[in-house]
């Protein structure tokens, strides 16, 4: 790409070049065919050549300056427009943008700055996205921990009810500290544009460990599971892609009612390796699959679930990073089905 750009730039350069010799001929051409008529003209007028000559080149050159002057005015108009665009956007304005038309060396500039300005625009409204949303889930657990703590301050309850009260307490701590973790592991990955270590995955063996490590979670609930792992290999980071086995895993777990059933298929198509996470749950309604992915999103039927809303956000980052995609397919009362593409090792 910087090659590609690079010779335009010489090409264009070149063209310039060429174009300012041309007009520097024709300028000397036509000051001598200015002097050669001058000189038949006014030589009956008792002008010499030398005069002649003079007065042409004279005019010549006011002419050359005039333009020369005209060209750097306008050049300079442009070049200040990006000087008090980018003005406005150090004094926060990143609604700024540059209008153009015809097509030069200063377009591509404005072009750059435009999207410089789009990206500011994007940064700012996720970073207030981000305030806002964090600053709403954080108010629920701290408002019951300050109500009961209240409670238990205030005295006259039984051994019984302070335990209560005091679980409660320690969930909602527990909540705090898994939302607090699970936005900085969001912003990290956020930040980052590759892998933290792309090493050879065993891929069937990761999600097989992940289904025995959640092996209480679904034996609690009398959960049929079954696994149809094809071995694969994939390139990858195993700590990072293990929290999307984990978290799809464990929200089938969480979705699926006593006696349900979840089914895991990891199987080859093309070039990449396909896992598929599919479970009897509630589903999820149409109007919601398109938010699913977003941060805090969490739709009706995820009301009384213990979560965050940045589970699955995770997934789709750390998929990204690793080169391949998320999808998720889903209708009420008829379960869901998570389905996670991967590039196979090469």
């Amino acid at each position: 790409m910087n090659k590609f750009f690079t010779g335009r730039r010489t090409k264009r350069g070149l063209l310039l070049f060429g174009i300012g010799v041309l007009v520097f001929a024709a300028l000397i051409a036509a000051a001598s065919i200015t002097v050669a008529v001058l000189n038949t003209f006014f030589n009956d007028r008792g002008f010499d050549a030398y005069t002649i000559s003079f007065i042409a080149l004279s005019g010549f050159a006011l002419i050359f300056t005039v333009t020369i002057v005209t060209l750097f005015y306008f050049e300079f108009r442009k070049a200040q427009i990006i000087i008090d665009s980018l003005n406005r956007v150090a004094e926060g304005d990143y609604t700024t943008e540059i209008q153009y038309g015809r097509r030069d060396a200063f377009s591509r500039i404005y072009l750059n700055f435009n999207k410089m300005t789009k990206e500011l625009r994007s940064a700012r409204n996720m970073r207030e996205d981000f305030v806002h949303s964090f600053s709403h889930e954080i108010k629920t657990p701290l408002f019951s921990i300050q109500g009961f703590a209240n409670l238990l301050l205030e005295g006259g309850l039984s051994e019984e009810e302070q335990k209560k009260l005091l679980r409660i307490i320690s969930d909602e701590a527990g909540r705090l500290f898994r939302l607090a973790d699970s936005t900085l592991i969001l912003s990290k990955l956020e930040s980052q544009q590759l892998l933290g270590e792309n090493k050879p995955i065993k891929l069937d063996s990761e999600i097989s460990d992940c289904i025995v490590l959640l092996a209480r979670e679904w034996d609690e609930k009398n959960i049929e599971v079954s696994a149809d792992l094809e071995p694969l290999k994939i390139n990858g980071d195993s700590s990072l892609l293990r929290q999307v086995w984990l978290n799809l895993l464990s929200n089938a777990v969480k979705f699926t009612p006593e006696g349900g059933k979840i089914n895991v298929s990891l199987k080859r198509s093309g070039n990449f390796a396909v896992a598929a996470f599919k479970d009897s749950g509630c589903g999820i309604k149409e109007e919601d699959l398109p938010h699913i992915f977003d941060k805090y999103y969490r739709s009706e039927t995820a009301e009384g679930v213990e979560g965050n809303g940045l589970g699955l956000a995770i997934c789709k980052r750390i998929c990204a990073l690793s080169g391949g995609e998320i999808a998720v397919s889903s209708k009420p009362g008829e379960g869901s089905e998570f389905t996670v593409s991967l590039p196979l090792k090469q």
